[in-house]
């Protein structure tokens, strides 16, 4: 495939998801949402590949054996009970699907899980550590801006807990399926650009892509202020996006870019909500 071509589509995947965003005046969970059929169309018709690539790289289709089920089952527990207890209650639809993400999610997690090489996950390690590193500071640096304190308690870690059981599955389904799935595996194609430098570039584009690409959920009031929350999204989002999409490569497949984002996800909630 055409370098050029390679990176134009998925900036025209992008801007697309941006202006739906933009035009509809989308809020957070509706974006998110619209990024299942466009993701899918990503995959299936501009990359070509089945649907289990955005999980594992080298899958050659989707099987969940027995192990693979009760895992899912495992990772369907908070999910389901969040989906009866709060989300069902509240009757926005927006918050019910993106629950029934979670719950999607968890058979997708599993798949990954079960095709997850542990000589390959201990090469990645090192990019995850610095993903939840990066991540961390910036939430922390965050939380004092805020006037608030980075050093969460037992109720803190307990509510942490129940996020991460939330975010670590949804990731497979929103989000880290379309940036590090999609994107990254458009992008970062070993037998096509065996050079370094051209790895670097694209870790850099898609993490470009994916701070811009939260532009539409962020309040701008102005113009001025547009440039400079885009400028900032795209840094903070470079810095941990770029381990991520090694942390993708190294790994060979989504375990742990979604561990590592859920990580970060739900340790900012517990320290700023």
């Amino acid at each position: 495939m055409n370098e050029i071509r390679r990176y134009l589509e998925p900036a025209v995947f992008v801007l697309l998801w941006m202006l739906a965003g933009w035009v509809f005046h989308l809020d957070a969970h509706v974006y998110l949402l619209l990024g299942v059929p466009l993701v899918a169309f990503f995959q299936l018709v501009v990359r070509r590949q089945g649907l289990q690539r955005l999980w594992a790289r080298y899958a050659v289709n989707f099987r969940l054996d027995l192990p693979g089920a009760v895992i899912a089952v495992a990772l369907m527990v908070v999910p389901g009970h969040f989906l009866i207890v709060e989300a069902l209650p509240t009757r926005q639809w927006p918050i019910i699907l993106w629950v029934v993400c979670c719950l999607a999610g968890a058979f997708f997690a599993a798949f990954a899980l079960r095709n997850q090489s542990w000589p390959a996950a201990r090469k990645a390690l090192p990019a995850f550590a610095l993903v939840i590193w990066c991540g961390c500071t910036i939430m922390v640096a965050a939380a004092r801006a805020n006037h608030r304190s980075p050093i969460i308690g037992l109720t803190g870690a307990l509510s942490m807990l129940k996020s991460f059981a939330l975010f670590f599955p949804v990731c497979f389904v929103l989000e880290e399926v379309a940036f590090r799935g999609a994107i990254d595996s458009h992008l970062y194609q070993p037998s096509a650009e065996p050079a370094k430098r051209s790895a670097w570039i694209s870790a850099f584009f898609v993490s470009f892509l994916w701070g811009l690409w939260h532009l539409p959920i962020v309040p701008t009031p102005d113009g001025r202020r547009l440039v400079a929350v885009a400028f900032s999204l795209v840094a903070v989002h470079t810095a941990v996006g770029v381990p991520l999409s090694i942390c993708w490569r190294r790994g060979g497949t989504l375990v742990m870019p979604a561990a590592a984002h859920a990580f970060i996800d739900a340790y900012r909630d517990a320290v700023m909500h």
